[in-house]
C-alpha cells in the first residue's frame, strides 16, 4: 500500500469533523430552502404565478429562513472544500481533479449565497409590475439549473479520485462519476422535472453518504 492509497483512514479527526459539517450544512440548507419557499410554483410557472409567489416572500420569517439557507450553504462549503483537500492527498503530483472539485464547490456556494434576485424584487414589490417580478423569479429558479454543472463536476472529480485510489469505498467513486456526469448534462432536460430531479437527488444523497462515512470513521482502504 502506497502513501497515495492511504487518504482517509479510521480515526482521522479531521475527516470526521469535515463529515459533521457536511451533515449539518445539508440539513440547515434544506430546512431554510424548503421552509422558506411556501407555495413555490413549478419552474415553468406562468408570469402571474411567479409574480404572486415573489410578492408573498415579504414576511419577516421567510426572510430569516433565507438567511438560514445561506448559512447552511456556507457550512456545506466547508465540507465540500474539506473533502476536495482530503482527496488531494490521493490526486497525484499535479492535483488537477481535486482542484477542479474545490473550484466547483466555490461556484455552487457562490450562486446560492450571492443570488439575491428574489430578495431584491420582494423588497421593491410594490413598485414592480408582474413581468418584472416574474423575471426576478426566473433569474433565481432558472439560475438553479446553472449550478447543476459545477455540482456534477464536483461529484465527478471526487468520484474519479476515489475510483482510482483506495481513499473511500470504490462504489462511492462509481456513484460520484455516474451521478456527476448525469447531473452535468441535465441542463438539456431542465423542463422535464423527473429527468433532472433523479440525478440531482442522487448527487445530494452521495454527498450525505460520504459525510456519514467520515463521521463514523469507516472511510478505510477497500
Amino acid at each position: 500500500m502506497t502513501d497515495r492509497d492511504v487518504v482517509l483512514v479510521r480515526g482521522d479527526p479531521l475527516a470526521r469533523g469535515i463529515g459533521v459539517t457536511g451533515l449539518v450544512g445539508t440539513v440547515v440548507l434544506f430546512v431554510g430552502l424548503i421552509a422558506g419557499s411556501p407555495g413555490e410554483p413549478p419552474i415553468k410557472a406562468t408570469s402571474a404565478q411567479a409574480a404572486e409567489y415573489v410578492r408573498g416572500l415579504d414576511a419577516t420569517w421567510i426572510q430569516q429562513l433565507e438567511i438560514v439557507a445561506d448559512i447552511g450553504m456556507f457550512v456545506l462549503l466547508w465540507f465540500m472544500v474539506g473533502l476536495a483537500l482530503l482527496l488531494r492527498r490521493a490526486d497525484g503530483e499535479v492535483p488537477l481533479r481535486s482542484t477542479m472539485a474545490f473550484l466547483s464547490a466555490v461556484l455552487v456556494a457562490g450562486f446560492v449565497i450571492l443570488d439575491s434576485a428574489e430578495e431584491a424584487a420582494t423588497h421593491r414589490a410594490a413598485e414592480l409590475d408582474q413581468g418584472q417580478l416574474a423575471f426576478a423569479y426566473d433569474v433565481g429558479h432558472l439560475g438553479l439549473t446553472n449550478i447543476w454543472l459545477p455540482m456534477g463536476g464536483f461529484a465527478f472529480a471526487c468520484g474519479w479520485i476515489i475510483l482510482t485510489s483506495r481513499a473511500l469505498p470504490r462504489w462511492l467513486g462509481r456513484w460520484g462519476v455516474i451521478g456527476g456526469v448525469a447531473l452535468g448534462f441535465t441542463q438539456f432536460l431542465w423542463t422535464i422535472e423527473p429527468a433532472w430531479l433523479i440525478p440531482y437527488l442522487a448527487v445530494w444523497l452521495w454527498l450525505v453518504t460520504i459525510a456519514v462515512l467520515l463521521i463514523r470513521r469507516q472511510a478505510q482502504p477497500t
